[in-house]
C-alpha cells in the first residue's frame, strides 16, 4: 500500500453528523460562560473575606476542568472523520492544531479486524474500530506493525455502509 495514489473525492465521509448545531452552542456556551465566571471572579475579589477566597477556590476547581472538558471534547467532534474511498483504502484524520483534520492512519478495508459499537444520544453511534498494522502519517510515513484502536462518532445510518464493505471484504478474503 504505497502513499503515491491520490483519489479526488472519497466514497463515504464518517464524521459527527450535527457538526453545525454544536459548534453554535458549543462556541456560544464557551465564550459566554467563560465571561459570567470571569465577572463573577472579579466581583469575589473585590470582598477579600474568607468566604469569597473559598468561592474562588471552588468556581477555578469546579469550572475550569469542565471548560477544558468541553473544548477537547470540541476539538474531537470537529477533528476527527474516517473517508472510505472506492478502491477499499480508508484515511483516518484526527484533530490537529486548532482543530483542523490531520492525516493519522491510512489502511485497507481488510485490515479491520473488529468493529465495536455503542449508542450515543441524538441518533448517534460511537465506532471502535480495531486495527492491524495499519500506515502512521506522523512527521513520517511509517507501518505499525501492531493493533492500534480507532474511535470516531458518526450517525447510525452512515455506520451499516462501513459494515456491509468489512463483511464484503472479509468473505472475499476467505475465498
Amino acid at each position: 500500500m504505497e502513499a503515491d495514489f491520490l483519489q479526488d473525492k472519497p466514497e463515504l465521509i464518517l464524521a459527527y453528523p450535527h457538526k453545525s448545531k454544536f459548534n453554535r452552542i458549543g462556541y456560544l456556551f464557551i465564550i459566554s460562560s467563560f465571561f459570567i465566571v470571569i465577572s463573577i471572579l472579579n466581583h469575589l475579589k473585590r470582598y477579600r473575606t474568607d468566604f469569597s477566597d473559598k468561592m474562588i477556590i471552588v468556581i477555578v476547581l469546579i469550572y475550569f476542568p469542565i471548560l477544558v472538558c468541553f473544548m477537547g471534547y470540541y476539538l474531537f467532534i470537529n477533528g476527527v472523520k474516517l473517508e472510505i474511498y472506492e478502491n477499499n483504502v480508508i484515511k483516518y484524520y484526527t484533530y490537529g492544531r486548532r482543530g483542523y483534520s490531520v492525516l493519522h492512519f491510512k489502511f485497507k478495508l481488510e485490515d479491520i479486524e473488529q468493529i465495536k459499537i455503542q449508542k450515543r444520544p441524538f441518533n448517534c453511534l460511537k465506532l471502535t474500530i480495531k486495527i492491524r498494522n495499519p500506515i502512521f502519517y506522523g512527521l513520517h510515513e511509517k507501518k505499525l506493525n501492531k493493533l492500534m484502536n480507532v474511535n470516531i462518532i458518526t450517525d447510525r445510518k452512515n455506520w451499516k455502509f462501513l459494515c456491509d464493505r468489512w463483511d464484503n471484504s472479509k468473505e472475499n478474503k476467505e475465498e
